[in-house]
């Protein structure tokens, strides 16, 4: 039987550090131009804060989400670099959790849509792909 060692943070590589969020930050659009959902996602450092601003397909207009705080993670706890993010907007009506990360330098978003006003409409997931604007 294999048994697991456990380090402490003093032995682990860059404990204590926070991740760095280079590979996430910057304006990220929908690979897919006829999107009815997110068109283009924005991760930017506010301070010591990462920011996720959403604009999503409207008109005439994109609907912008604002901003909301974005929680970082790494691939694995000796890991510096930010890989991935979650983060939460409250429409009153319909809360959405959003999960990103990016993989072979695509930004995949996963989003969770949760109503909260007896509407009867189910809750419900979907995926996009975005791709770093230049």
């Amino acid at each position: 039987m294999t048994s697991l060692k456990y380090l402490r943070s003093e032995e682990r590589p860059g404990s204590g550090a926070p991740v760095a969020p280079e590979l996430l930050l910057g304006e990220w659009l929908n690979t897919n131009a006829a999107t009815r959902g997110i068109v283009k996602a924005v991760l930017a450092r506010t301070g010591a804060q990462i920011v996720l601003r959403i604009l999503a397909n409207g008109s005439p207009e994109h609907y912008d989400w604002g901003e909301t705080a974005a929680g970082l993670f790494a691939a694995d706890t000796c890991s510096a670099e930010a890989m991935a993010f979650s983060a939460f907007y409250d429409f009153g009506f319909m809360e959405t959790q959003l999960q990103g990360h990016v993989r072979q330098g695509v930004l995949i978003i996963a989003k969770f849509d949760r109503f909260k006003d007896n509407s009867g409409r189910s809750n419900y997931f979907s995926k996009e792909f975005f791709y770093r604007a230049e």
